[in-house]
């Protein structure tokens, strides 16, 4: 399952370049993580699709961008975590 991981970084260094080195590390660590990548790259695979409507396209742009604001929102509270 690890080869499967490397396609993900490449959007994670794409999608929020800041984050993805400390993202990279713990995605197999991690279970939730590892769910919000999957759910990741699955929202952006439906966006490159284009056979799929101007309102579904829409909902997937909505979808990727919650789940990457939730990616940052993970990686802070483990930064703060650390700090304490």
């Amino acid at each position: 399952m690890g080869a499967g991981i490397y396609p993900v970084a490449v959007d994670l260094t794409e999608e929020i370049p800041e984050l993805s080195e400390a993202l990279s590390g713990r995605i197999e660590r991690d279970a939730l993580l590892k769910e919000v990548i999957e759910d990741l790259k699955k929202a952006s695979e439906l966006l490159d699709d284009v056979s799929i409507t101007a309102s579904e396209r829409a909902e997937w742009a909505h979808i990727k961008s919650e789940l990457v604001n939730e990616l940052r929102r993970m990686v802070k509270r483990d930064l703060r975590n650390i700090s304490i």
